[in-house]
């Protein structure tokens, strides 16, 4: 039986994205530190550098997801990623925070936008349409293998070599890793290469009378209900399980739990982030996406709860975990979605359109919280008011079946090689 290169797509995303992720996402965590220190900076000034270059990520992938619909998948990753590696070495000169700041909002979240999540989910649409959910969720490991593997390798690195030099070294290892295996193994399916997702009995009787595929428009996109039914319900999601995610180191100094105790719940989170996407990813092929999405909102519901007392360390643990698991199923649960209604064509465009979404809820939950726990010393009325969120988000998913979901372009015709 022929080898199907779609797993080598599949590798490669895990590989480019952990690399990628691990650095830029859990890199800033490592470095936070040493830079308020050196730059002599407030914590303000450092989540400014975050929210904007999470802000920036966000706006950037909706012109990524349009280049990614007309032009080389391979030359558009290699290009997102000699600009961060070039962010990454100007980060290395900085003297100041303002420099960082803007070194991450434009060079860093410009290759970050066009390197890494958007890039794998759309290889992963092209070269699997018949099992989105899964192929997405298999790529999406990379993500979490960089939260396992990279912050260990980042604190080492930081402890031997500093943070100028790590980022450095860094930079070379993306460059020396990333553009050779993106250069040899990504590309879209040939012509009669990449499998083709069954159609419906609608879809079979256009394709019959000849209708062929068209992309959405932008216009046409933005006046779809789905669209916002889609983005609004997982910003409530995401806005929920990334506050948590971004706010459990101050969170467990809060509770008097030691930095050492509190560095192994982000294994934790990672790890069960994995089994999420796994479980929940499969799952969204066979089962009506809805009800996933509301079986991992009430998993990240009710583990809200547990912050709201004063939780212990094993609690936590437990908090840890659920938040992965429910969070980490959120990503291909919205891949199968936007794929079921807008084509495996239109997947990157919309997806792209999609992502500010989860930018604004990613950047704005760390900020409020942080903001209510300096004003009331507590980060719980937070962790409330996102309580009061998620049953809204649960609400507005409700109507995303209401309207037709077949899709409007018939039947998926793959995209030219590269």
């Amino acid at each position: 039986m022929r080898w199907y290169h779609g797993w080598n797509i599949l590798a490669a995303a895990i590989v480019f994205q952990a690399l990628m992720v691990g650095i830029v996402f859990y890199g800033f965590t490592v470095w936070g530190q040493p830079w308020l220190q050196e730059f002599r900076s407030s914590h303000f000034m450092l989540m400014l550098a975050n929210a904007g270059a999470t802000l920036a990520t966000g706006a950037l992938m909706l012109i990524a997801g349009r280049m990614m619909d007309r032009y080389s998948m391979r030359w558009i990753i290699i290009g997102g990623t000699l600009l961060l590696a070039l962010g990454m070495v100007l980060v290395a000169h900085a003297t100041a925070m303002w420099q960082i700041i803007v070194l991450y909002t434009t060079l860093v979240a410009s290759g970050y936008a066009f390197s890494t999540t958007l890039a794998a989910q759309v290889l992963a649409v092209k070269w699997f349409p018949d099992r989105v959910g899964f192929a997405v969720g298999i790529a999406a490991l990379g993500s979490s293998l960089g939260g396992i593997v990279m912050p260990p390798l980042l604190a080492w690195m930081l402890v031997h070599y500093g943070w100028r030099d790590a980022n450095m070294m860094l930079a070379g290892l993306v460059v020396a890793v990333v553009v050779p295996m993106v250069w040899f193994v990504v590309r879209f399916p040939r012509e009669g290469e990449g499998r083709v997702a069954k159609p419906s009995a609608d879809a079979q009787a256009a394709a019959a009378a000849g209708v062929k595929e068209e992309p959405w428009g932008f216009v046409e996109v933005l006046r779809e209900p789905t669209f916002w039914i889609i983005g609004l319900a997982f910003l409530g999601t995401t806005l929920a399980s990334y506050t948590f995610i971004s706010s459990v180191g101050p969170y467990s100094h809060d509770l008097g739990i030691d930095p050492q105790r509190m560095s192994l719940l982000i294994p934790i989170l990672a790890i069960a982030g994995i089994a999420g996407r796994l479980v929940l990813g499969s799952l969204s092929d066979k089962v009506d996406t809805r009800y996933l999405y509301w079986v991992a909102t009430a998993i990240i519901w009710s583990t809200l709860l547990l912050l709201l007392g004063t939780p212990s360390y094993a609690t936590l643990m437990v908090v840890a975990g659920l938040i992965g698991l429910g969070a980490g199923g959120l990503l291909p649960i919205c891949c199968v979605m936007v794929e079921q209604k807008f084509g495996a064509r239109s997947f990157s465009r919309v997806m792209g359109m999609e992502t500010p979404f989860f930018s604004v809820s990613a950047a704005a939950g760390p900020v409020i919280s942080a903001l209510i726990r300096d004003y009331t010393g507590d980060y719980r009325i937070a962790f409330g008011i996102y309580l009061a969120v998620l049953p809204v988000a649960a609400v507005i998913m409700f109507f995303l079946h209401k309207r037709p979901m077949e899709r409007r372009t018939p039947i998926a015709i793959p995209l030219a090689a590269e």
